[in-house]
Parts: C-alpha cells; structure tokens; sequence
C-alpha cells in the first residue's frame, strides 16, 4: 500500500518527518494540497475535512491524487480548468480524447492540458496512478464539470 509521506520543521527548526501514513485503498484520496502559489510551506493542510472531487482540483492552487480505479470503472467524456500531470503506478487505463484512445501503463506519464478526455480501465486489475493538477486557462470548448 501507498504511502503519504509529508517533510516539515521539528520544534528545534530541523528538517523532520512529519506524517508517514498508508492511503490509496480505494477511489481517489488527496495526498496533499496546497491554496497558493507559490505554496505556503508553513500550512499543514487538514486533509482529512477536504471533500476530493473536480471542484476541488479546479479551485486549489495544486492537488496531489492517488487514484485506484477498478476494473471495469470509467469517467466518461468531460474537460476541465486544469493541468494535469499522471503517473500510471500500476496496472493500466484507456485515455481516450475526441480523436482516438491511447493505453496507459506503469511508468507511463501523461500530460493532459484540460482537453475533452475519459479514462476507462479495461483490465483485469486496479489501475493506480497518481495525479497532481493545478488550474488552468481552458484549453478547447473549456470545462464541461
């Protein structure tokens, strides 16, 4: 299982650990946010009082996600005021876009800059990825959600 590993200031001004937690059983779960940019490091974010959602990763300065979506799931066709940065962990997605699909593996890294786009997992397995998204300018006919 994922962890969530969070660095800070210990009470003596030294670099330390400040959270090392399991997450990422099921869905999506935020692994940290920030309101700002550039980020103010002095803000621990009550993660848990945050409702995950679109409107989350569209209002925040930044989201970080881990995503676990089963097989069979899907998020059909939609856009978003958002940049996007995936890194497939394990198992494997369909992308789709207007124009065509393409499969997403372990390791893969995608880029999706708020175009119209559905993710589909045709797998026998979860399909884990991480996500971290920023808002955006609209990219195309803008957000549907």
């Amino acid at each position: 299982m994922p962890r969530r590993i969070v660095t800070g200031l210990d009470a003596d001004g030294k670099s330390a650990v400040h959270i090392s937690e399991d997450i990422g059983r099921s869905g999506g779960e935020l692994a940290w946010m920030t309101t700002s940019v550039p980020a103010d490091n002095d803000v621990m974010p009550r993660l848990e009082d945050v409702v995950v959602g679109f409107d989350l990763m569209q209002s925040a300065a930044s989201t970080f996600l881990l995503v676990r979506m089963p097989p069979g799931s899907e998020f059909a066709m939609h856009a978003t005021n958002t940049i996007d940065y995936v890194t497939m962990i394990s198992g494997s997605i369909t992308f789709g876009v207007e124009t065509g699909e393409v499969t997403l593996s372990a390791g893969d890294l995608l880029v999706d800059r708020g175009v119209v786009h559905s993710w589909r997992n045709d797998g026998v397995e979860d399909a884990v990825y991480s996500v971290v998204a920023m808002p955006a300018t609209a990219v195309g006919p803008g957000p549907t959600l």
